[in-house]
């Protein structure tokens, strides 16, 4: 199988998938953190004297900073892999497909191991053998093929 170094075949797929899960993971992250900030808050805002408090929402702001954006990279590199394993097959399998309309000859589609879409694969390659035996036998009987 072959390794492909571009991973951004299909990019407005690839960006539009990244950018959703990124959307997904804010929302959640934004809940959770409202659910830890009801909880816990009140408790926190009685025990702790109102001259640390500020020093602690501070440190709390700062943390935060400081982790969503390795958290965003993280998440945006690894849906870009992810949707690279969808991708490939789609270009690979779009690309044939227009091959295969225009009348050329066509190999069968290899993926890559861990590409998605192998059952959808196998029934295209299915239809490649077809239209191949198909057109091997318009070619037998053909009018010019008996002729010669």
């Amino acid at each position: 199988m072959t390794t492909r170094g571009k991973y951004l075949i299909k990019k407005s797929m690839q960006l539009g998938l990244t950018l959703r899960f990124l959307f997904l993971i804010i929302i959640f992250s934004l809940f959770i953190g409202f659910e830890v900030y009801i909880t816990i808050w009140p408790v926190v805002s009685g025990v702790i004297p109102q001259e640390l408090l500020d020093m602690v929402m501070d440190q709390i702001f700062f943390r935060l900073i400081c982790f969503i954006f390795p958290v965003i990279f993280v998440i945006t590199a690894f849906s870009i892999v992810f949707s690279h394993r969808i991708a490939g097959p789609i270009y690979r399998l779009e690309n044939t497909l227009d091959r295969l309309i225009r009348g050329e000859d066509v190999e069968t589609i290899r993926l890559r191991k861990g590409d998605a879409l192998k059952e959808f694969v196998e029934k295209i390659n299915s239809l490649i053998s077809m239209v191949k035996q198909s057109r091997i036998t318009e070619q037998k009987d053909s009018p010019t093929a008996k002729d010669e």
